[in-house]
């Protein structure tokens, strides 16, 4: 860090970070003359920490500063950290430029997808002057909150000191647009060409490191694999997490999960409801999913990371509807068919995992990780585990059940295929054991049942809805049909028992449901 550290506080081998707080903000903080934040006796620890507790103590300054204009109707009178515009800029190019390289080494689409000429337009437009205030605020209102946010400004809109800093982020856009074009040429020598960044002074350097979205899962997943009978993040949640925060940093510019405001997090929603791609629940799911993530952030480091709370948490997710169960399931004729159509397969995938499904309502994906050593037999019955034994994952821990093998499953050749397979996975691909199964089997469904012919269809899930029509037709004990399919009514009767001794009468009540009648 270049320069006199400021609003650091050494005493006694002991560091911290001290700022003193503006006479007039003392009355909404206690009346306290200053903030600090212990740091601890370790130097180095304390130096790395140092610019994030400074940071808090500027936000928690900044909502004071928020209430005293809102009780007195006043202006603040000055940002903790004011930069002019020419520095915000200079600030936000190289942002730009640090996430271009990044995102290069992690996603080789980037650099074929080229820059939108239009949108630099736009740019170029907005610091030639000939946008209005509000479109403006359209291309980098966010950004100019974002800098306020960070103390850097006051800058108020519909005023010249507004419009100026607005337009010195057109340049730091535009100009990392030019770096982008050229980068994807193979060209890494680029430098700013307009003179509010070629001419830019050195900045002295007090914010703190950022904290990325990256960071925060690799924590997440650490804390929830230590320890004893520890219940480690699945690796393909950690992966949809990365996704949808990646998705953000690259809207928003930044990965710097530190810097996120509401705005941008209701800007994001809105652009991806407008591009028309993604389903409104998709997109809800999206929004909470890096929402999620902030909150780990702030369960990881309540003091530093947003203490005020998390920004996103106040965003109205979208509103979306849903098909009724029955449009989703299969029908007894689509049921006939896909089964039917599975005895002209020679992979097991294909073969098996429709059958699997339509008898026991299991997930696809659970039926996907099933292995030979699942399959048990007692008292002349067969049934299987699904289970996280081995590594495996399940959606919700009422998943782990035992399920009894369906008379139609033996009749169909189940159990000779389980007793002549290899052991391990009963499901692999052609030329690695895991693979994902589950658009494997849509996809193959859907040649079946094309899409036009039934869009309301789930080719997956629509067996667990069959499923439970069939155990309400034959009148399956509700409890059975709820462990059978591992769902769960929160009753307390869910932790007791569930041994051995309750698989005869699990396997009575699978006997209940009568098979699906297929032409041979």
């Amino acid at each position: 860090m270049a320069g006199n550290l400021r609003h650091w506080k050494e005493r006694n081998g002991r560091y911290s970070a001290r700022v003193v707080i503006p006479p007039y903000l003392r009355p909404y903080l206690d009346n306290r003359a200053e903030l600090e934040i212990q740091l601890g006796g370790d130097r180095r620890t304390a130096l790395r920490n140092h610019a994030a507790a400074v940071a808090s103590i500027q936000r928690q300054i900044g909502i004071a500063r928020q209430k005293h204009e809102a009780a007195t109707g006043q202006q603040a009178k000055a940002t903790p950290y004011p930069l002019t515009a020419q520095q915000i800029a200079i600030r936000d190019y190289q942002s730009q430029i640090t996430f271009d390289a990044e995102i290069r080494t992690h996603d080789p689409r980037y650099a074929q997808m080229g820059v939108d000429a239009d949108e630099g337009r736009r740019f170029r437009d907005g610091f030639a002057g000939r946008l209005t205030d509000d479109e403006l605020d359209d291309l980098v209102g966010a950004r100019v909150e974002r800098a306020r946010l960070a103390g850097n400004t006051d800058a108020v809109r519909g005023t010249p000191e507004w419009r100026a800093l607005a337009q010195a982020l057109c340049v730091a856009s535009y100009e990392a647009m030019l770096r982008q074009d050229e980068r994807d040429e193979g060209n890494f020598t680029g430098e700013p060409v307009h003179p509010l960044l070629a001419d830019a002074p050195p900045i002295y350097n007090d914010e703190p490191d950022p904290i990325t979205f990256d960071t925060i899962i690799d924590d997440e997943v650490k804390r929830r694999a230590r320890g004893k009978n520890a219940k480690p993040l699945p690796d393909r949640t950690a992966k949809k997490y990365r996704d949808h925060c990646t998705a953000f940093a690259k809207w928003r510019k930044s990965k710097n999960a530190m810097t996120v405001t509401a705005a941008e997090g209701k800007g994001w929603i809105e652009a991806l409801q407008d591009a028309g791609e993604l389903s409104n629940r998709t997109v809800k799911a999206m929004l909470q999913n890096v929402r999620t993530v902030m909150n780990w952030g702030r369960h990881n480091d309540p003091a530093n990371f947003f203490p005020a709370g998390n920004p996103l948490n106040g965003i109205k997710a979208p509103d979306y509807t849903t098909l009724p169960s029955y449009l989703r399931a299969f029908t007894m004729d689509e049921a006939k068919r896909v089964l039917a159509a599975t005895r002209n397969e020679d992979k097991p995938m294909f073969r098996w995992i429709p059958w699997l499904c339509a008898y026991s309502g299991m997930r696809v994906s659970e039926a996907g990780n099933l292995r030979k050593e699942d399959f048990f037999e007692i008292g002349g019955r067969w049934f299987w585990k699904v289970t996280t034994v081995g590594a495996r994952s399940l959606k919700t821990a009422s998943s782990e059940r035992r399920i009894p093998v369906h008379k139609a499953l033996v009749d169909e050749g189940l159990i000779e295929f389980v007793k002549a397979a290899k052991p391990g996975r009963l499901f692999k691909g052609d030329t690695k054991d895991t693979v994902l199964i589950q658009p494997r089997i849509s996809t193959w469904v859907r040649d079946i049942i094309p899409f036009d012919q039934r869009p309301e269809l789930s080719p997956n899930h629509g067996w667990r809805h069959l499923f439970e029509d069939f155990c309400r037709r034959d009148h399956v004990p509700e409890d059975a049909r709820n462990y059978i399919t591992g769902r769960t009514d929160g009753g307390s009767q869910e932790l007791y028992g569930r041994s051995e001794v309750m698989l005869p009468g699990l396997a009575a009540a699978m006997d209940q449901i009568k098979p699906i009648p297929i032409d041979q």
